[in-house]
């Protein structure tokens, strides 16, 4: 099924998100520079602004090439190194107090961002997204917003004015989001929540859940509507999405409940109605599971 057909449920679960980017690291690096990142929670990208760059993973695998405009995404912030060249030096090298980005400097122009997403939207969203991934604007659909966006924030990288480091950051959620709708368009099946959605029986009881969360639901009603048995269903849906129905359930009304919960002005009993629950007991109960907090906490 085409991506923009199932659009407006994926722009639902994305205009939930408060992704909060920050962009940690920019400048101009030259010599025989490298930098390395430990094994950390989230996701995390690394732009070329300018100059050439090498990946190098933990695993010893030949270094991956970077050239201007390109971007390194880590969705699950795994260990890495950066360097200037496809060796590593073995001298140690100070990258804390670089230079202002340059694109007629020698050297490389970076621009090192990372964002923490909840668990819960990470196992809908980017669960088998893998280690790393290489992003070029020009072998993508959405290259041409890429590009723009990237020369953007190269641009705001160099001019380095007033209110710079918040629009870098806001610049970066953009550029998660363009990065999600590149590896939909590319590799669907990466995304849990899009292979549910594209597989053509699954999409059968996915569609009604999604637009009534608030029903009864379960894995018999789910199979139903998918015109499959209910062990044929279950199998179907743990082998495409990576996790088994009614967890998928739980989730998405998680999801949910946090958005309801950040408009402060809904009874809690009403968000746990609305998420499909009968009694607050019964919400607070899997919301403190799920998210690991408690819905008042979330809410304040």
């Amino acid at each position: 099924m085409e991506a923009h057909r199932l659009s407006p449920h994926i722009d639902d679960l994305l205009n939930r998100l408060h992704l909060g980017s920050e962009v940690y690291y920019v400048g101009q690096l030259c010599d025989v520079w490298h930098m390395s990142t430990p094994q950390r929670d989230g996701s995390a990208f690394h732009l070329v602004c300018n100059g050439e760059a090498w990946v190098h993973m933990q695993d010893g695998s030949t270094p991956i090439h970077l050239q201007e405009g390109d971007i390194a995404f880590f969705p699950h912030y795994a260990a890495h190194t950066f360097s200037g060249k496809p060796q590593l030096p073995e001298q140690d090298f100070d990258y804390s107090c670089p230079a202002p980005v340059d694109r007629h400097a020698p050297g490389t122009g970076l621009l090192c961002g990372h964002l923490k997403l909840p668990l819960h939207i990470r196992r809908l969203l980017i669960a088998s997204f893998p280690e790393f991934m290489l992003i070029r604007p020009d072998e993508s659909q959405t290259g041409r917003q890429l590009r723009s966006l990237i020369e953007l924030m190269s641009l705001e990288a160099e001019h380095n004015d007033i209110g710079v480091t918040a629009v870098l950051n806001h610049l970066s959620d953009a550029l998660f989001l363009l990065i999600i709708r590149h590896t939909l368009q590319t590799h669907p099946h990466l995304s849990p929540l899009f292979s549910a959605l594209s597989d053509e029986h699954l999409r059968l009881a996915m569609l009604p859940f999604i637009e009534q969360p608030d029903a009864t639901w379960s894995v018999e009603s789910l199979a139903k509507l998918a015109c499959l048995s209910r062990s044929t269903y279950t199998e179907r849906f743990s082998r495409l999405v990576k996790m088994a129905p009614m967890e998928f359930v739980t989730l998405w009304r998680m999801q949910l409940a946090v958005g309801l919960l950040s408009q402060g002005d809904i009874s809690m009993l009403d968000v746990a109605l609305r998420c499909g629950y009968e009694s607050e007991v019964a919400f607070r109960k899997a919301f403190k599971r799920v998210i690991g907090t408690t819905p008042g906490k979330a809410r304040s």
